[in-house]
């Protein structure tokens, strides 16, 4: 149902009701996702009161929001910047999906579902964001950005064929993006974090 790709090859399915609800928080979808950003522009790893920072939360009321989604294997302690008393977090996983069993429970169902919404709602924030400040940046920026719309009719076969062929492109520019990182480059290499969003499903 949501999928996060922020920088890495591998997705993982995540169907477990309990792993789904540790996420299923603003304030943990906002944690997620921070992260995520600040590991796409080559720093890895965040403090609670940093984060918190973002989320507009004390850093006592963040620490149980990431204790929370460590447990669930979403974000882990990342290496020290060289204070100890700093306790870093990062990404525990990269890539993921939510996806319940196709022989799950209706409450499981309810639960992916759940999720799928807070994702929706996550994505349509970025977006109003972006509506709202469009102007503000580089026209060029502007041109290269997108929003499309349309209808397709194919065969599961030819729908198949479109879902990879997509997933090959993006993965193009996401070795690229990992290269970048694994290069340490900076803000200044004349790089900028673009949200990717991309939907493709049949009417029903």
């Amino acid at each position: 149902m949501g999928e996060s790709r922020p920088v890495v090859r591998e997705i993982i399915k995540i169907s477990d009701p309990e792993r789904m609800k540790a996420l299923a928080h603003p304030a943990r979808m906002a944690v997620f996702d921070h992260l995520a950003l600040r590991r796409t522009q080559g720093h890895d790893g965040a403090t609670a009161t940093e984060i918190a920072e973002v989320a507009g939360m004390t850093p006592s009321a963040m620490s149980y929001h990431l204790r929370t989604l460590a447990k669930a294997g979403f974000i882990e302690e990342a290496p020290s910047r060289g204070d100890a008393r700093e306790r870093l977090w990062r990404l525990g996983i990269h890539s993921f999906s939510i996806s319940a069993d196709p022989d799950a429970s209706e409450s499981d169902r309810a639960i992916e579902r759940t999720m799928g919404e807070a994702f929706r709602e996550q994505q349509d924030r970025s977006y109003r964001r972006w509506m709202e400040g469009r102007f503000d940046v580089d026209p060029k920026l502007r041109e290269a950005s997108m929003t499309q719309q349309g209808h397709l009719r194919l065969t599961q076969e030819e729908a198949a064929e479109f879902s990879r062929r997509y997933q090959e492109l993006e993965q193009e520019y996401v070795d690229r993006t990992i290269e970048r990182i694994d290069q340490g480059t900076d803000a200044e290499d004349g790089t900028v974090v673009f949200h990717v969003l991309f939907r493709f499903f049949p009417r029903i």
